[in-house]
């Protein structure tokens, strides 16, 4: 499971899934609004839990294991918690992310180009809690900014259970897993979390990670064209001098597909508009949800299940 732009898949990824904790100097940048405790930011912090599965290796074979990433976020400083639930070791999650140093997040529009690390540091990620299910998000670097508000959508998990396999609508949670019992439901309490993002420019977003070729952006479009329906093709130039070539077309199910050139490699991203709110699905009445980031309730109780259940 990848965990990259949390909403994304997530997550929470890399823009909101950071790492370390804010230092000193935030020079007043964070500020808090008036905030009641009825959602997901209760007394000016918001937190909740990941889980992800991975592949260890023990006694020579490939065997699944379950990490935990657990994030708090406050008016002043971000951190994250990262653990084993079942490894073949205390650290085997730990060990299996390996070196984050030199992977970078990138956020490209006109005149704009950010690039900052994985590694949280406070001086390129500024938070500004709106009220208790919102937040404002910059990103910055160079004498350039990401500026977006993010909505919270908080869906109540009390009594949820496995998805069946053929279900076309309802929550779907860690327990999906096929070794959980088919009976087991989420205690009283339990919630989980969707982000949406509004940004207040258009943007390209990719990850140095990401899935690339060594093509030219004009060879990357007539590859699409040739294996996929593509509509309302948009050619464009974005970057700090809009030095960089950028394409994003509409695909037969109605989503935006998009790439980027960059250092001689045609990168996929996602593609962000000005002012429109992320698409992400909330209505479990009309369709399946994938809802993963959890509150403390959910998150104890997945944990207990992954030990007594893998």
């Amino acid at each position: 499971m990848q965990i990259n732009k949390l909403y994304a898949s997530i997550a929470l990824s890399s823009v909101l899934v950071l790492t370390g904790c804010g230092g000193d100097d935030d020079n007043g940048e964070y500020i808090v609004g008036s905030i009641d405790n009825s959602g997901p930011i209760i007394d000016n912090e918001l937190s909740y839990t990941v889980f992800d599965a991975f592949t260890d290796v023990s006694n020579n074979e490939y065997i699944e294991g379950w990490g935990k990433l657990a994030y708090k976020f406050s008016n002043s400083s971000f951190t994250e918690t990262v653990s084993t639930v079942v490894g073949s070791s205390a650290t085997a999650y730990q060990n299996s992310r390996g070196s984050e140093e030199d992977n970078s997040n990138y956020y490209v529009g006109n005149k704009v180009f950010v690039k900052v690390s994985d590694n949280f540091d406070s001086r390129f990620h500024k938070l500004n809690f709106i009220d208790n299910d919102s937040f404002k998000l910059r990103i910055q670097t160079d004498n350039a900014a990401i500026d977006s508000i993010y909505d919270i959508e908080t869906l109540d998990l009390s009594g949820i259970k496995k998805l069946a396999h053929n279900a076309d609508t309802g929550i779907s949670t860690v327990l999906d897993y096929d070794y959980f019992p088919d009976n087991i439901a989420f205690p009283t309490g339990s919630q989980c979390y969707i982000f949406q993002e509004t940004p207040s420019q258009s943007y390209y977003y990719f990850y140095q990670q990401a899935s690339r070729d060594e093509i030219t952006i004009s060879e990357w479009i007539a590859d699409q064209k040739q294996d996929n329906v593509v509509k309302n093709l948009v050619e464009e130039k974005v970057g700090r001098n809009n030095e960089l070539s950028a394409a994003r077309y509409t695909d037969e199910d109605g989503d935006i597909v998009a790439a980027v050139e960059y250092n001689g490699l045609v990168y996929d991203s996602s593609f962000y508009q000005k002012g429109v709110k992320e698409d992400s699905d909330t209505d479990f009445t009309a369709d399946v949800v994938n809802c993963d980031l959890y509150n403390t309730v959910a998150a104890d109780f997945v944990e207990q299940q992954i030990k007594a259940n893998y």
